[in-house]
Parts: structure tokens; sequence; C-alpha cells
């Protein structure tokens, strides 16, 4: 028997550990990275007929997260004729339907620092922290809890960035300053 899911890591590691589901928590597991850009490219410009370029430049922007690669597919075709409309209402979708979500369960110092995240370009950690006023040890335990939840990543030593496209622009509108 297999089982296939999909979802936010965070929730999907909350189901396998529910108290009587003994039968996820001992299932092998395969936790699978982005897509690869290359084959979503490539996919886009079947589907579409799109150019080499405008296909790749269509499937960057999912940045291999398979939701946004499946939302921006759907409003590229449903607005074949408005490419600009299409990304508008795929970002509309994934902060509804995704986003809204990821940012309704942080706590309010996650939140601060995925807002500190979110304006350092460089992904900088030093940059960060500087900008937050934080200390390395105040800042590792939300570090590692947005990579926990999926939404960082920190592949660099000393550097982190957002692993969600367009999220760093939900995050930049909906954090309350207050």
């Amino acid at each position: 028997m297999y089982l296939l899911t999909t979802g936010l890591y965070e929730n999907i590691s909350a189901l396998q550990n529910v108290e009587g589901l003994t039968l996820l928590y001992r299932a092998p597991k395969i936790e699978l990275g982005p897509l690869n850009i290359g084959t979503i490219a490539s996919d886009y410009q079947a589907t579409f007929r799109l150019g080499d370029a405008d296909a790749l430049e269509l499937a960057k922007k999912t940045w291999g997260y398979s939701f946004a690669f499946q939302v921006l597919g759907y409003f590229r075709w449903e607005e074949a004729d408005d490419a600009c409309k299409a990304e508008a209402l795929s970002r509309q979708y994934l902060d509804e339907y995704a986003y809204e979500k990821i940012w309704a369960e942080l706590s309010r110092g996650d939140r601060r620092v995925l807002y500190g995240i979110a304006q350092v370009h460089s992904g900088s950690i030093a940059e960060i922290r500087e900008l937050l006023n934080m200390t390395s040890n105040e800042f590792s335990p939300y570090r590692q809890r947005l990579m926990r939840k999926g939404v960082i990543s920190g592949d660099e030593r000393g550097y982190v960035r957002i692993l969600l496209p367009f999220f760093d622009q939900y995050v930049l509108a909906n954090y309350d300053l207050g």
C-alpha cells in the first residue's frame, strides 16, 4: 500500500504524529525538494507553446514549489492572452490558499524574523540580525523553526532564503509594524 501526500511540511508532520496513526509514523518517508526548473520549463513550453526563454522565465517564477507550478500553469491556461493577469491571479491564489495559513500559524517572533529576511535581499544572516538587533543565540531558534516548517532554507552557511515564490512580498505586505 502507498500513500502519497502533499501539503505544508508542518501539517504533514503533525498528521504523522497523531496518536493512533502508527501506520503513518512507521511508514518510510521520502521528502522531496523543489521541482526541477528545467523540467517545469519543458512542461510549460509544451503546454503553452512557448519559446525556450519564455518557458524558462515562467518556470523560474515557481522557484520549484509544486503548488506554484500548478497554480501558475492553471492561470496561464485560463488567461492565455494576458500573462500579467495570470501572474497576478496566481499570486492572489497562493496568498489566499497557502500563505495566509502559513502566516497565521507563525509566532510573532517567526514573523519578525521573516520580515527581516524579506528585507535583506542578500540573505546574509549577519545583515538580518543587525537589522533586527538580534544576537546569534536569539536568531538561531527562529531560523531552525522556520527551516523545519519548510519556509526558509539555510543551504549556504551564513545565509538564508525564503523558499516560497512571492512569499517575501506577502511578508512585507502583511507584517504588522505595530
